[in-house]
């Protein structure tokens, strides 16, 4: 016996029991565990398509709860490959979700979004809301941040275009170009740079991006390609 629907998500219970226990005791839809997690986060991170669509039609569900950590199940459901985008976006249709919450990490929907390269989803909340393009989490990150530091080309490349901070700093210093480099992701890097990045920003240790970038091989290949590209660094 299960201790609660959120629980038998986690251990792979079927719809059927879903949906039976649901009818049993509406009350178990939206019953949270220990950590602040509904029977829809759990869903959402098992990826269990089939029982969040379902949950999701429930008149009386909550869709947008935070957890213990400040994640929604829009949140949970951006990190999860096996949630399709369209899920996502009907998930962020509806008026009971607000796509600006953030995590007490200061993280938005968009920050994960970049994070996890779903472009798509970027561009929807980019259309939907343009100042989460600027929002900063508790380090300072902003999207653009979090999509240099994984090497996630076209969300970097969609972010600028948007007129994102080009050379905004976290808390660290750290620019988007420092994170590209850091990172190993020496293409970024160039894209940052031909978009006018500054390559002699410092990080509050002095150091520039080039500084940072600590693998040697990448270091060559990304000076050898700015020469050719007649970049200056």
């Amino acid at each position: 016996m299960y201790a609660s629907l959120g629980q038998a998500i986690q251990e792979n219970c079927g719809i059927e029991y879903v949906q039976r226990t649901i009818t049993e005791d509406r009350n178990t839809l939206n019953t949270p565990d220990a950590d602040k997690r509904t029977p829809f986060h759990w869903a959402c991170s098992m990826g269990k398509l089939d029982i969040a669509e379902y949950l999701l039609k429930q008149v009386d569900i909550k869709a947008d709860e935070k957890d213990e950590a400040g994640w929604t199940p829009l949140m949970v459901a951006i990190c999860n490959k096996a949630i399709p985008d369209s899920f996502i976006e009907t998930l962020m249709e509806r008026s009971d979700v607000n796509i600006e919450t953030t995590t007490r990490g200061g993280q938005t929907c968009l920050h994960y979004a970049s994070g996890k390269g779903r472009l798509n989803i970027v561009q929807k909340l980019c259309e939907r809301s343009p100042r989460l393009i600027r929002t900063r989490d508790l380090q300072g990150q902003q999207p653009l941040h979090r999509a240099a530091a994984v090497g996630n080309s076209n969300v970097v490349k969609y972010l600028l275009s948007q007129k994102c901070p080009l050379n905004a700093s976290d808390s660290f210093g750290f620019t988007a170009l420092h994170f590209a480099l850091a990172e190993g992701h020496p293409d970024i890097a160039i894209d940052l740079i031909k978009s006018n990045a500054d390559t002699l920003r410092t990080d509050k240790e002095g150091h520039t991006a080039l500084d940072v970038c600590m693998d040697r091989s990448i270091r060559q290949e990304f000076i050898g390609r700015c020469k050719q590209e007649g970049l200056d660094l």
